[in-house]
């Protein structure tokens, strides 16, 4: 049976169903693609466009917005409550700059689905690290996200130095499709040429919580390397087939800004050999084996999925929610490494959404369950001092996660979705 397809067709016909939702005056909120996430998604990128100034790029995701309407004479409308904070690094409780403000979006009786911008300008100085502290509100739904960015001023070669745009719009991310034109502005940077380190090596996925292994280091060893003459303050640049470039303005540094080049279904599953790969996280060693050893890799990831869920309806169900899970964890942990592959991607994948994420500027801890239970558990992920990204942690390996994983990994092979909320 063809799970995969009849999971696209399923998931068509849900969509197609909530945009007829139009007779109400409060849209649902239930997250259609992702029922283990009912938060904002808020993407915030930072450009250090002078001296003492930077621009903040604001994207928010309305598919979690509540939109309302007082009467059926007048449209949908969210509304959204944007207020940011600035501190030093070295002085964090002292604000140096602070606002607020209102963002609306008026909605059709279909409303759909598509990405809110916004933008604004905060006070901060070259040589100084800060902290920007940004809190959406949801006000018809009286909910919050906050997002904590960190401006780095220090480094002139830091990502924030760099307004990348694609299709003449400023890009939340940085990855692009093979071949794709990408147009980077560099700020005050004055620089002959840039060298740029071509990078092809495919990553290994991450190991168990408790392994003793260690993935091979990556080291900076470029594949292969171009140089491209500055004559103005933009460059644009072809993206590569595969892999990523590191583009590099001092030759006596490693620092500098990284492109990748994903595929167009990214950050959702590229091809049927990635999803088998990627659910080798709950898989013995025969299944996996024997789903990449057969001629029909289609049929033979189908009939895993049967097999756990016991049924065509359940089988859909864990598959679609297993997916959606590596989707967001793409979304949420790429680095260098597409995020499903990552530390974080491997536990946000299994175990679902932590409780508690407590975070700083070194480490990430991710707690599970109530905080004073016994029977709750939590990871500490680090941040690697990468060139190629913000965005790379590892964790803290250790045989005591050991229960914790077979459990989780056992709830899935039981036709379950492991979720700490739902236990």
């Amino acid at each position: 049976m063809r799970f995969f397809k009849s999971y696209i067709v399923f998931f068509v016909l849900l969509c197609a169903c909530v945009s007829k939702q139009n007779r109400y005056t409060v849209k649902p909120t239930k997250s259609i693609s992702n029922p283990d996430n009912e938060l904002l998604e808020v993407n915030a990128v930072v450009y250090n466009d002078t001296e003492n100034s930077s621009v903040v790029y604001l994207s928010i995701d309305n598919e979690n917005l509540i939109y309302k309407r007082p009467d059926t004479t007048i449209q949908f409308y969210a509304e959204m409550k944007i207020k940011y904070e600035v501190s030093n690094e070295a002085s964090p409780k002292k604000i140096t700059d602070s606002a607020s403000f209102k963002l609306l979006d008026r909605a059709d009786e279909q409303i759909q689905t598509k990405n809110i911008l916004s933008k604004f300008k905060i006070k901060t100085e070259s040589g100084e690290n800060f902290n920007l502290t940004i809190s959406v509100t949801d006000e018809n739904k009286k909910t919050q996200y906050t997002q904590n960015v960190l401006i780095n001023r220090k480094n002139y070669l830091s990502r924030q130095n760099f307004l990348i745009t694609a299709d003449n719009k400023v890009s939340y991310k940085n990855s692009f499709l093979p071949n794709q034109d990408v147009n980077i502005q560099l700020n005050s940077l004055s620089r002959a040429s840039a060298t740029v380190d071509c990078f092809f090596k495919e990553f290994a996925i991450a190991l168990p919580p408790f392994s003793n292994k260690i993935n091979e280091e990556f080291k900076y060893k470029p594949d292969s390397s171009f140089t491209i003459s500055l004559t103005t303050s933009n460059l644009s640049i072809k993206m590569p087939e595969t892999g990523f470039y590191h583009l590099r303005f001092d030759p006596a540094s490693n620092d500098g800004l990284s492109l990748y080049t994903y595929d167009e279904a990214f950050p959702g599953v590229s091809n049927i050999k990635e999803m088998i790969l990627c659910t080798r996280y709950i898989m013995t060693k025969q299944e996996y084996e024997t789903c990449t050893a057969s001629e029909d890799q289609k049929a033979a990831i189908d009939k895993f999925w049967l097999a756990l869920g016991g049924s065509n309806e359940r089988a859909k169900e864990l598959l679609k929610r297993y997916y959606n899970r590596v989707k967001e964890a793409n979304k949420l942990y790429t680095s260098y490494n597409k995020g499903w592959k990552t530390d974080r991607g491997m536990i946000f994948i299994v175990f679902g959404r932590p409780s508690h994420v407590y975070k700083n500027n070194h480490t990430e801890t991710w707690v599970y369950g109530i905080e004073s239970n016994p029977s709750s558990f939590r990871f500490v992920f680090h941040k690697e001092q990468s060139p190629f990204s913000n965005n790379d942690y590892t964790m803290d390996r250790n045989q005591y996660y050991k229960d914790q994983w077979y459990l989780a990994v056992d709830y899935w092979r039981q036709g379950r979705i492991y979720n700490v909320f739902e236990k």
